[in-house]
């Protein structure tokens, strides 16, 4: 880099003395360089005119000097941009997120690192087959991998954290060609394994191919470490009860059992002792009776009698949580409702005889119902019976992808008046829209109203928004406002007198619409004071 000060100054050699202030002002002993603007170059060049002149300073030298000066002030701009360049990098070693202790690190670590996908590549079982297109990062196959790639700190948190690796989705198929040709994948599976060191398995494996005499070498590897297995979703016809796994196999962490489209499991798994949750595909009536006082959770998905489902219920006592993703083919054999005390959650996920099971069971314990994408109506006929005729207590009721009318969502709320939390889910296909204006109103406090106010104890509440068409912002930013009571203010504790709760955290999330950010304003207010709120649309999270 050419510099001012010993490079210029060196053509004339002048003592400091000799300069007139304003050239003197120019110097720069020490050699570093200065920034000299046009304004600076012309008074510098009009003194060295005054001091020398023209016998000293010839035209071509002055043109020289220019040139030169042009030079020493090209290089300093150069300089300049590299040392911003320089500090911009410097200042990303600043970044929040290298202030985060490794305890939030490590959580946010956590939450990324959900599912491990490893896939087998190519499939060997036709000639045109084809892996899934990979077209997202890195990090949402292969979090672990990835996160531990970022920088020697993260690498370090990374390997010592065994449970991160310890989420593995697994799909491989059956060879008859030998294990070589798997050597790159069963390496990835076992740097896996092993870097999730201890830690228990969950575990999602599919199989693909019917030969049972045929090799899986990802399957060997992974019964190797089935001691650990917390949790195993299983899909394929290849069977896992062969005499080479099922003489040497025991399972004791295993919590949680999907057998997908497997048959013949339940000699693996009838004597895991910590075994609570079931998600099964076919007939309930397989279920080993030694397991049936244990499970807790059940989930279901495929054609089911009534009658089946009775009995299920009445040989798993122990049972809770019931997902149901079926449809219900018969009636009960007298007709007469069954109660079911142990049942707390019940979810009806794409089954459309749901309203058979309104009108025929009751249970009495129920506080959270899920109804996900199913043919069913709520009202006006079996629904408000299937809530009051047991006395249950509602307490959190969601809805997602149900075409359904308005009035008919709210008579189904006003027979919930114990219900903290509310999740509609608009579908886009669906002819009737239940989130209208209508419903907006209806949800709206009125201070100063006698009549009863719908759900007056809700916590939370949930929209998701699909259509293009109009929404009343400024009806549900009052909504809002009417719902939060400050924590601690007379109006909250007269509103808590009168039974009525503050609302405590709100959702929105439009999917085919923008925020508008000036009619939301308010519930930055309320943010502030305390209350939970995200609104996001297509131009982003703007609440």
């Amino acid at each position: 880099m050419v510099t001012t000060g010993a490079g210029i100054w060196r053509l004339f050699e002048p003592t400091s003395s000799q300069m007139t202030p304003p050239l003197a002002a120019y110097a720069n002993p020490s050699g570093v360089p200065i920034s000299l603007s046009s304004e600076d170059l012309s008074a510098l060049e009009n003194n060295l005119c005054f001091e020398f002149g023209p016998s000293v300073v010839t035209p071509e030298r002055g043109t020289e000097l220019r040139m030169m000066l042009d030079l020493v002030d090209n290089n300093l701009e150069s300089e300049i941009s590299r040392l911003e360049v320089q500090r911009a990098k410097i200042l990303l070693l600043l970044s929040p997120m290298r202030k985060l202790p490794n305890e939030i690190l490590l959580h946010i670590f956590q939450l990324v690192c959900a599912e491990n996908i490893l896939q087998c590549h190519p499939w060997l079982l036709q000639e045109n087959s084809t892996t899934a297109k990979i077209t997202a990062p890195v990090i949402a196959s292969l979090p672990a991998m990835a996160i531990s790639s970022v920088c020697s700190r993260w690498r370090a948190l990374a390997l010592s954290t065994s449970g991160l690796w310890a989420n593995l989705t697994v799909t491989t198929h059956t060879t008859t060609n030998g294990a070589a040709i798997f050597s790159g994948f069963t390496d990835t599976v076992n740097r896996y394994l092993t870097r999730s060191g201890a830690s228990p398995l969950r575990l999602a494996l599919t199989i693909r191919g019917f030969d049972n005499a045929a090799e899986v070498p990802a399957l060997i590897q992974l019964i190797e470490h089935a001691r650990r297995w917390k949790t195993f979703k299983y899909k394929g016809y290849y069977s896992l009860t062969q005499p080479s796994i099922a003489t040497r196999v025991r399972f004791p962490l295993l919590a949680e059992l999907d057998s997908g489209w497997g048959s013949k499991m339940w000699d693996l798994f009838e004597h895991c002792s910590r075994l609570h949750a079931i998600s099964i595909s076919r007939s309930m009536g397989i279920i080993p009776r030694i397991l049936c006082g244990q499970v807790d959770h059940l989930d279901f998905w495929g054609p089911l009698s009534l009658t089946d489902l009775d009995e299920a219920l009445r040989s798993c006592p122990s049972l809770k949580f019931l997902k149901l993703g079926l449809t219900l083919k018969s009636v009960l054999k007298d007709g007469a409702p069954r109660t079911h005390r142990n049942i707390t959650s019940l979810s009806l996920i794409n089954g459309p005889a749901s309203e058979m099971l309104f009108s025929l069971f009751n249970f009495p314990c129920l506080n959270t119902l899920v109804v996900d994408r199913c043919a069913v109506k709520l009202l006006p006929n079996n629904f408000p019976s299937f809530i009051t005729r047991p006395s249950c207590m509602i307490t959190s009721f969601t809805l997602r992808g149900i075409s359904m009318h308005d009035l008919d969502l709210i008579a189904a709320l006003r027979v919930m008046p114990a219900l903290l939390h509310l999740e509609v889910d608009q579908c886009l296909d669906a002819p009737r829209n239940p989130i209208t204006p209508h419903l907006i109103s209806g949800l709206t406090h009125r201070r100063q109203s006698t009549s009863t106010v719908l759900v007056p104890a809700l916590h939370s509440l949930h929209l998701r928004y699909e259509l293009t068409d109009a929404f009343d912002d400024a009806a549900f930013v009052n909504m809002i406002e009417s719902r939060w009571f400050k924590p601690g203010s007379d109006l909250s504790a007269e509103m808590l007198a009168m039974g009525r709760s503050s609302i405590r955290s709100v959702a929105l999330k439009f999917t085919s619409r923008e925020v508008d950010v000036d009619i939301y304003m308010p519930l930055w207010v309320l943010d502030a004071e305390g209350l939970r709120v995200v609104v996001s649309g297509t131009n982003g999270v703007q609440v």
